[in-house]
């Protein structure tokens, strides 16, 4: 009788001998958490609005298929580096990366950053469109609750008044972006408006 292939040989307790076995073995680390799973466990996202100024105005470069830019977040990763790597698919130059908000939205939790890019000449076709971003009403809840429903569009508008905020306040914001402070005029907070 004709023994089997070294990668069919069985071992003693009938199943494949690791030494013959084909491919390589891959050893799985520790657990990421020690919570153990369930389906009432938050799972987590990385939103992405890409960002850019357009002849005077703010445009996003939004998904043609959904609502926003949702990308996966690695539990060994850095989130910032997570949008930059992200952007890298996209052939995007990044000018600032910043963390805005966060929402909890269908059972996960929502991390947002604003990427603002240098504007492109082309991104990849049937990817990202570039749509005028318009203003729009902050959602709001009360003091100890969030806003029952946030739209993006109002996701966008909060990040823009933070990022007016950061130009004032922050000198790496103001020296990458010294061309959006007359457009990020618009989006001050009142008090700033107050004191003109």
């Amino acid at each position: 009788m004709r023994e089997p292939p070294d990668r069919e040989r069985p071992d003693e307790a009938g199943g494949r001998d690791p030494k013959h076995a084909s491919g390589p073995v891959v050893e799985l680390g520790p657990p990421i958490s020690d919570v153990p799973w369930s389906s009432e466990f938050a799972q987590q996202s990385l939103e992405v609005l890409i960002l850019l100024l357009d002849e005077g105005s703010v445009a996003w470069l939004k998904p043609m298929h959904a609502d926003s830019l949702h990308v996966g977040l690695p539990v060994s990763s850095s989130p910032g580096d997570v949008v930059i790597e992200t952007l890298g698919w996209f052939g995007l130059i990044p000018r600032v990366v910043h963390s805005t908000s966060w929402r909890h939205e269908e059972g996960r939790l929502v991390l947002t950053y604003i990427a603002v890019v240098e504007p492109p000449s082309v991104v990849p076709q049937d990817t990202l469109q570039r749509v005028e971003v318009e203003r729009a009403e902050l959602a709001r809840g009360d003091a100890t609750a969030p806003p029952r429903e946030i739209g993006v569009e109002q996701v966008v508008e909060h990040a823009l008044r933070h990022l007016s905020w950061l130009l004032r306040d922050d000198a790496a914001i103001a020296e990458a972006l010294p061309d959006w402070a007359a457009v990020l005029d618009r989006y001050q907070p009142e008090p700033f408006r107050a004191l003109g």
